[in-house]
């Protein structure tokens, strides 16, 4: 929840300053006014990349070390990348009603894992494609235990070695 608040403040501020700069126009000459925009928009964009850094922090996107514990490497990405909704539309499995009740906390589904609960959310945070392919799908398409079910056996041999550790 602190990420919400510090992402609104940090937002609110940008536009305070924006605000600012553009209050200047009727006062400076407009040769000024372009100068002082462009340095003012280099200090946003060098604090926004800080801040975003902080963010990536603050939200779980883990180190690379984390990352790699949890076998979300290079070629898993490469992998994700290839995934469409029809890979999930059309995987042969059937739908079992018994774990369908299961509920969802913090986008992931609490009949996984740890280890599998812990990928699934580094995945969601760095490859977008599968995020992209999650928010597609589920709920509409298909229930949120299918959408890991079919995603943990395509990945299987990408996450086998790494799962056991």
């Amino acid at each position: 929840m602190d990420f919400w608040l510090r992402a609104r403040a940090f937002a609110e501020e940008a536009a305070r300053k924006s605000q600012q700069l553009t209050q200047g126009l009727g006062s400076t000459n407009f040769s000024g006014v372009v100068s002082e925009a462009s340095r003012r928009s280099k200090e946003l964009a060098a604090e926004a990349s800080k801040l975003s850094q902080e963010f990536a922090a603050d939200s779980g996107a883990g180190s690379p070390a984390d990352l790699e514990m949890f076998g979300v490497t290079d070629e898993l990405r490469e992998f994700g990348r290839g995934i469409t909704t029809n890979t999930f539309r059309d995987f042969p499995l059937e739908d079992e009603s018994k774990v369908s009740n299961i509920h969802t906390i913090s986008n992931v589904r609490q009949d996984l894992t740890e280890w599998q609960e812990r990928h699934a959310k580094l995945v969601l945070l760095t490859v977008k494609e599968i995020s992209k392919l999650r928010y597609q799908l589920c709920p509409c398409v298909m229930k949120e235990w299918k959408f890991w079910k079919i995603y943990f056996i395509l990945v299987n041999s990408h996450v086998a070695a790494y799962e056991k550790h």
